[in-house]
């Protein structure tokens, strides 16, 4: 469905709508016009040096990385019909300061631009230079965001879920435009001292002790290590494994698996072949007697580790709490190799406030760019207001986790 010529529309509807950028590029001053201009590039190919220079140096996640998203656009993103349309910004002198990757996808049939990567990313962010992000107003936002709508003009919508408040102590300039909070945050660990020293200010010294004698009775039943994969063969053993044992864990408590789909599964195993992304993968697991009883896919960047997937096996073992002495490990592993943010990604889990001392808060930023977008914006954002109210009530989030369980038992598949 194409965007509706937003100049037929009355300004002051179109303002009431939320469906005037594209009519407030005319309002712009010129100094603001003259500020930034913005490239937009329909593949990660056209882009990809200037991309993998900026990302050197620029406030980015992992997620927004040259690497990472290439290889989710040839197996997710050509899967699933999405279409790269990567925004650059440039200052006066030509030099860029921010790069948006969004993508055109259909959603709720019509022509949305979003985040490449919306559903496997764990969050989002544009890559951006901390003098950008530090200088950048609500008008110059606004004017970019206008020029990208002015590029794009078959979209209807634009979309931009999980998107991070502030990232690296560097504000994200999107937040200047209306948006609500993400229904949960991301969380992370700083590493100060020695894992000692964090584990002891973490947790108490009963707690210590019983994680002793949890260890003490895996080690009991034969060989126990923690391995980290390297060639690019246990590597892929090794992720297999970890995916087999998440599906089997998630399927027995009735949660839909988000790694389930061919094209998820051929993505991650398509990092490690990835020269440039597998630079920046991690998996490590621990083994008893060979086999994986805890494991985790992460990625590092700079000084900050990423915990993406995590599994424990079920069973015997699992009363042990084997997923505790993964994380000491893999804890230990980062303060031996100067990581000093463990970064457990979205997500409000109990474990986490135990651990965490930094939380990222994520926002939704949904604006209707014409009156079809308007419709299918009105939508998703009374389904955001519906998913916050649930999470923010104990009783609610547990009666729909109940309810989703009951279904999946009485849905054939």
């Amino acid at each position: 469905m194409g965007a509706v010529s937003l100049g037929l529309v009355n300004s002051s509807l179109a303002t009431a709508l939320g469906v005037g950028l594209r009519t407030t590029a005319a309002s712009a001053s010129a100094k603001e016009t003259a500020t930034y201009t913005v490239s937009i590039y329909t593949s990660l190919e056209s882009c990809a040096a200037a991309w993998r220079l900026f990302e050197q140096d620029a406030v980015a996640t992992i997620f927004q990385t040259y690497g990472w998203l290439e290889c989710w656009q040839r197996t997710v993103g050509e899967a699933r019909a999405s279409r790269p349309h990567i925004a650059f910004v440039h200052d006066k002198t030509g030099s860029p300061v921010m790069i948006l990757p969004l993508a055109l996808e259909n959603i709720l049939g019509v022509s949305t631009l979003t985040w490449m990567a919306r559903d496997e990313a764990d969050y989002h962010a544009p890559l951006m230079t901390k003098e950008f992000a530090a200088t950048c107003t609500a008008a110059d936002m606004q004017h970019i965001l206008t020029r990208i709508a002015r590029h794009v003009s078959s979209a209807d919508a634009l979309s931009l879920i999980k998107t991070v408040h502030t990232f690296d102590s560097a504000l994200n300039p999107l937040t200047h435009m209306q948006h609500l909070p993400h229904p949960s945050a991301a969380h992370a660990i700083s590493l100060h001292g020695t894992f000692d020293e964090l584990y002891a200010d973490k947790r108490s010294k009963s707690t210590r002790r019983k994680d002793r004698q949890r260890r003490q009775r895996i080690e009991a039943m034969g060989d126990l290590k923690f391995e980290i994969a390297q060639t690019p063969q246990q590597r892929h053993d090794m992720l297999t494994s970890l995916l087999s044992q998440k599906a089997a864990w998630l399927e027995a408590r009735g949660i839909t698996n988000p790694f389930a789909a061919d094209d998820v599964q051929a993505f991650l195993q398509s990092l490690i072949d990835d020269p440039s992304a597998a630079a920046a993968l991690h998996i490590s697991a621990m083994t008893l007697n060979g086999e994986v009883i805890a494991g985790n896919l992460g990625y590092t960047r700079g000084n900050r580790f990423y915990a993406m997937i995590g599994t424990i096996a079920d069973g015997d073992v699992a009363r042990q709490s084997p997923g505790i002495v993964h994380l000491h490990e893999l804890l230990k592993w980062c303060f031996d190799n100067d990581i000093s943010i463990f970064d457990l990604t979205v997500g409000d889990e109990g474990y986490k406030k135990d651990w965490c001392d930094m939380r990222q808060d994520l926002v939704d930023i949904r604006l209707p760019l014409s009156i079809a977008g308007y419709l299918a914006t009105a939508i998703l954002r009374a389904k955001d207001m519906a998913k916050r109210a649930i999470k923010s009530s104990p009783g609610l989030f547990t009666f729909a986790l109940a309810t989703r369980r009951t279904l999946k038992t009485i849905v054939p598949k």
